[in-house]
């Protein structure tokens, strides 16, 4: 069932108060889902964003064939924001928008599940038409147009081939990454394709490195700003996967991370497993968003809807503390509204969107999160109450294979508050970077895990620890070295 009857409840503010003081992460707003001012009209499987506040939700319009379009906002708030309107409910049936060169082509949005926006407005989308085209879009002032890439005379859009595809992503040197949805007897599951300045006019260049993934089903990919993470979810295993390595040199699964949904992560009404799906990458901390639902679970599935933070070196939560590393969207609806399927309606911070169907997620450039009601026919934007622990990231640098092992003296020395140490390994090892103080007590956890071959550089932020000669310590197979810093503050 893609439409669903809605019930609208308005509640007083003391309930309102209850649930945001005691959450650690807020809902600030939802998009009212009305015609009159700010709805997106239809399902809303996915939310692209450009900026605070600023953001292009993807909608699915469900009928004999999946059309879609998109809806931008700009300075939004619960009330305020939507730039156009395609329409609204059952009349919005079957209703596409098109990409065009301006001369003949035209390609309607179809089966478009996801898209990635960038801080440029630029807007990629996953579409489904016969060649498996990622759409690429721009917003200027109110419009979504297709636009010449500038100095190139292209029109950009990438067709990918004959396999469905589900989500894109891009890093921040416009390296783009597009996943397969099914992928059993494909090689090819991950394309990544050069900067648009360098898609040529026919519209079907060869990706510049692919990714062979296990066969299955996934449905959400997320990248490192330099593309040497790449996070893929596993729909059909429910975990997530993390690649090492870089769009030029190619990838390397990591074994060692570690991300599942466990008997906890069920529907209870159905006992239906949830899985994960959209995935954001939160950059200065080093921690991925996971959203965790069952694709078009209809009615029973408004009793779940989380959004997991996971370290992106390893896997693990962020915490031990719930409060920091979930946001458990259905809870949150039941405790503003008093059910799964009610919504409050009004501009109040901590508006609920209601009818929990979390499909998507995503980070602005100061790390508020905006996910998606896809039966909710809404976006929301999210805010934790604190600060969020960060986590270590490995930069890789450049891609010549090193001679050997190597561990460089950190720079700068002595230092406040932080510093870089490099390294350099000539083939695939597990690693372990540590600090220790003059005691032989561990300081600090750096890397460990597995790394291949190539040259490193990680930083150590010694805000948290006083003045004083310090010591690393590399291990990476045989190799085991150890130098010395100092920390003057």
């Amino acid at each position: 069932m893609t439409y669903l009857p809605r019930v609208f409840c308005i509640l007083g503010l003391v309930l309102v108060g209850i649930a945001t003081s005691s959450a650690q992460w807020a809902e600030l707003y939802a998009t009212w889902d009305d015609p009159d001012t700010n709805g997106t009209g239809w399902n809303t499987p996915a939310v692209g964003v450009i900026k605070e506040n600023t953001f292009v939700a993807l909608v699915a319009s469900y009928g004999t064939t999946n059309g879609n379009f998109m809806i931008p906002y700009v300075d939004a708030d619960s009330s305020h924001g939507r730039k156009n309107y395609w329409g609204y409910g059952n009349a919005l049936d079957r209703k596409f928008q098109y990409w065009n060169d301006g001369l003949f082509i035209q390609i309607p949005l179809t089966g478009a599940n996801q898209l990635f926006a960038t801080p440029d407005s630029f807007l990629y989308v996953a579409n489904n038409d016969p060649l498996h085209n990622v759409l690429v879009f721009k917003f200027t002032a109110d419009t979504i147009l297709t636009v010449e890439v500038p100095g190139t005379g292209v029109m950009p859009r990438q067709e990918t081939g004959s396999n469905t595809i589900w989500a894109v992503a891009v890093d921040k040197n416009g390296y783009v990454y597009v996943c397969n949805d099914t992928t059993t007897g494909q090689t090819d599951d991950i394309k990544i394709y050069p900067p648009l300045a360098q898609w040529t006019a026919n519209n079907n260049d060869p990706p510049l490195r692919t990714v062979d993934l296990p066969d299955g089903i996934y449905k959400g990919i997320t990248v490192s700003p330099n593309g040497n993470q790449i996070f893929v979810s596993d729909y059909g295993n429910r975990k997530v996967l993390r690649f090492r390595g870089s769009p030029t040199t190619g990838y390397t699964a990591d074994v060692g991370f570690n991300f599942a949904l466990g008997i906890k992560d069920t529907i209870p009404t159905v006992n239906v497993p949830a899985h994960p799906m959209g995935l954001a990458y939160l950059a200065p901390n080093n921690i991925v968003a996971v959203a965790c639902h069952a694709w078009r679970g209809g009615t029973s599935a408004y009793e779940y809807g989380r959004i997991y933070m996971i370290d992106a070196n390893t896997g693990t939560l962020i915490s031990s503390d719930s409060s920091v590393y979930l946001i458990d969207q259905a809870a949150w609806n039941y405790a503003l509204t008093g059910g799964y399927n009610m919504r409050t309606n009004g501009k109040t911070p901590g508006n609920a969107s209601g009818y929990t169907s979390t499909y998507d997620v995503k980070f602005d450039e100061k790390g508020f999160l905006y996910s998606q009601s896809y039966y909710g026919w809404t976006v929301e934007k999210w805010k934790y109450n604190g600060t969020l622990p960060s986590f270590t990231g490995v930069e890789e640098l450049g891609n010549t294979l090193p001679g050997g092992f190597r561990l460089e003296q950190n720079y700068p020395n002595p230092f406040n508050p932080s510093t870089r140490i490099e390294f350099a390994l000539p083939k695939q090892e597990f690693v372990v970077l540590r600090v220790y103080d003059i005691l032989g007590r561990e300081v600090a956890t750096l890397v460990n895990e597995t790394q291949p071959a190539g040259a490193y550089r990680v930083t150590f932020d010694a805000k948290n620890v006083p003045s004083g000669t310090y010591f690393y310590s590399l291990k990476a197979g045989s190799f085991s070295q150890t130098k010395t810093m100092v920390v003057v503050k």
